[in-house]
């Protein structure tokens, strides 16, 4: 694995992670992000209309304006974008994933408070080779994945991945007749390896991308409803829904290791460009129409890192290097009427209630470097920071028609309000660990680290844009990596507390107009204990249970106001973080027979999890209860054969979860999104 930027072993990183190889990701029907949180349980993904974001440890941001960043961001290949569209999309040929845990910001930085998700895909190799696998299930499911590797020469070799992944929406939404929650991605992606002489490392990647969906759909109720959720497959909508996403990424990678004293020089850069369209239904109580809120957006973002390392072996290794991280993103989104409502005398259908026309460009630029020094064979003392400056700037306005936005009955002209806003800041980050080699199998380490995430600023379009502060958090961690008896026991556990400042919570502020936005309402901790246990029984089974507790809490006196009209103020002192569960379980038993010259697998697994809340004021009807789901797998390979095959069910008991549940107090309503229902399928594949 690679969270320290350099390839070691997980099981002597000084760093609480979960790492799963791309079988093990495939048998548990892990094809995207949002699916990860199925099986790690630091790991909660909510959704936001199109958009999602992650929460590790109970951190998170809840922001997936084109403004906000995210608390966990996801690399790519060590290539970063900010915006929340693109969790949904598909993850194939993977090598492995990496979730690091707790703040990350001195190797990684891009606000990495809350961790890293590390996405690392298959590379060239020097044989020929490949696969293809298709599976087909209910809800229309066909999914079709592929890779080969071609060895050109001793010097070049390349690799060609392809996938194709579609069902029909689990949600039917009457009215409008969609199916909605559904899938349309296809990806493509062509790597070129090359070592041209000794030393030298190349690698080129270019990717594309294409989502034509429905894509996610919400259920509507009375706002600050506690009537029973009701029916979460079928549901009523009122204006057409619809997601849109072409993209392509371009990436690249050179590493020289033969300078002087062994060092190696790595340059990583690439170029990445987004199309998001997306439309969703915005109709409600609060004004007489069928209305849609019409997003578009077209990030450009660049990344280029350049690093400089030691060997892994000597008794004083280091690392240091630059990061420069650039995105302009182009917005043109607006709140659109489609058809007043019958006996309205005023017409504004076919009309832009609220229409915004902005660029915004963010910049970063860092400067990092860690050194470890071995005291001993056994002890070492790891020293690390970063310097870290961000910087980001919108310019454009919104167009207001009061008459068509917020009462057809106001008679008050179109007027515009600058958007401009611009924030600059600059931070460093640091962390201090010790780790100690009790046996070549039992490993200790403790570690204290900050971070922190930039600022920004907001405007509801009918005011100006208001800024708000960078949120930091200080981490003191200590672990424990163990494995016993001949490595068939593996336990690893890791105790942690944070103290986090300027939280970012979205309220509601006079100077927006009564609207709401982003502003830093004060202090919260986490405490929190993570155990993963992996144990093999000979001639009984695998067993593998990972645990999280988690102990949140936002300081007292802490008083955030809701965006009601006229906005009331709570207090949320004492209130847990959002997305934060006290305690979650994954769990998992599996076991091989052999059958007519072959091997069967035979997998059950489960997740459990406590409540949770979706906003910082906790109200029930923004809360998911406790819930418990089952995944089965059986799969069957005859030996020697390059064919398996696979039958699966997740959700078994077809139990309804939520992803996501808001006030909406623009449309009046409380919106509730949802987990996928029960699936299942069969699916082959053949190695070549």
């Amino acid at each position: 694995m690679t969270a320290n930027r350099v390839r070691t072993n997980a099981q002597t990183t000084a760093v609480a992670l979960n790492v799963y190889n791309g079988a093990a990701l495939a048998d548990a029907g892990v094809s995207n992000v949002q699916a990860l949180q199925a099986i790690d349980s630091s790991v909660n993904v909510t959704s936001n209309n199109g958009a999602a974001y992650v929460a590790v440890r109970g951190i998170a941001s809840t922001d997936t304006t084109e403004t906000g960043d995210p608390a966990v961001p996801i690399g790519r290949d060590g290539f970063f974008t900010n915006r929340s569209f693109g969790i949904a999309s598909s993850m194939y040929d993977v090598e492995r994933i990496e979730v690091l845990k707790g703040p990350q910001g001195t190797l990684f930085g891009r606000n990495s408070t809350g961790g890293l998700i590390n996405i690392i895909t298959a590379k060239p190799r020097e044989e020929f080779g490949g696969y293809v696998s298709a599976d087909v299930g209910n809800y229309n499911t066909v999914n079709l994945e592929g890779a080969v590797n071609v060895p050109v020469s001793d010097k070049v070799q390349l690799r060609f991945s392809g996938v194709e992944r579609h069902h029909t929406g689990y949600r039917n939404v009457t009215g409008v007749n969609l199916r909605g929650d559904d899938e349309g991605n296809k990806s493509g992606r062509l790597q070129v390896a090359f070592q041209p002489f000794a030393g030298f490392q190349g690698l080129l990647s270019y990717q594309k991308d294409k989502t034509d969906a429905v894509g996610d759909v919400a259920k509507t109720m009375a706002l600050g409803s506690m009537a029973p959720i009701g029916d979460a497959r079928t549901f009523p909508g009122y204006a057409p829904v619809l997601t849109k996403i072409d993209g392509h990424r371009t990436r690249w990678e050179f590493s020289y290791d033969r300078l002087p004293w062994d060092l190696t020089l790595t340059y990583a850069g690439g170029y990445d460009s987004q199309e998001y369209h997306h439309r969703t239904d915005a109709t409600g109580p609060a004004y007489p129409a069928t209305r849609q809120f019409i997003q578009s957006e077209q990030p450009d973002t660049r990344n280029h890192e350049v690093r400089i390392s030691t060997p892994l072996k000597g008794r004083v290794t280091a690392q240091a290097g630059y990061f420069y991280f650039t995105e302009r993103n182009l917005i043109d989104s607006g709140v659109f009427n489609l058809a007043m409502n019958p006996g309205i005398p005023i017409d504004f259908s076919n009309t832009y209630g609220i229409k915004f026309d902005y660029v915004i460009r963010t910049k970063t630029q860092g400067l990092f470097s860690q050194v470890g020094w071995n005291i001993t064979p056994d002890l070492k003392l790891t020293v690390g920071a970063r310097y870290s400056r961000d910087e980001k700037e919108r310019v454009g306005q919104s167009r207001l028609l009061l008459g068509a936005l917020a009462s057809p009955f106001i008679p008050v002209p179109a007027f515009t309000v600058p958007g401009d806003g611009h924030v600059k800041e600059s931070k460093p980050t640091w962390q201090v660990g010790l780790d100690y080699t009790l046996t070549p199998q039992n490993f200790l380490y403790t570690k204290y680290a900050t971070g922190y995430k930039s600022g920004g600023f907001n405007s509801n379009g009918s005011a100006a844009s208001l800024p708000y502060a960078a949120e930091t958090v200080k981490s003191f961690e200590v672990g424990s990596k163990n494995q016993f008896w001949n490595r068939q026991l593996k336990f690893n556990a890791s105790l942690f507390y944070m103290d986090y400042q300027n939280y970012q919570a979205s309220q509601a502020s006079d100077a927006l107009s009564s609207g709401t936005g982003v502003f830093n309402v004060g202090k919260a901790t986490i405490k929190g204990l993570e155990t993963e246990l992996v144990a093999t029984v000979p001639d009984v089974a695998r067993f593998d249970v990972n645990a999280t507790l988690l102990n949140t809490k936002f300081g007292e006196g802490i008083i955030v106001s809701d965006g009601a009209s006229p906005a009331q103020p709570h207090d949320i002192g004492g209130h847990r973080l959002p997305n934060a569960p006290s305690f979650v379980l994954t769990a998992g038993v599996q076991r091989g027979f052999d059958v007519a010259g072959g091997e069967l697998t035979a997998r059950l697994s489960a997740k459990y999890s406590t409540e949770y809340f979706y906003s910082v004021f906790n109200n029930p009807d923004e809360r998911q209860g406790s819930y418990t789901t089952l995944n089965a797998l059986l799969k069957y390979r005859h030996e020697g054969s390059n064919w398996e095959y696979q039958a699966y069910a997740n959700n078994l008991t077809d139990r309804d979860v939520l992803a996501n549940a808001q006030h909406n107090y623009t449309g009046q309503v409380n919106t509730i999104q949802f987990q996928p229902p029960r699936t299942f399928g069969v699916r082959v594949r053949y190695d070549f």
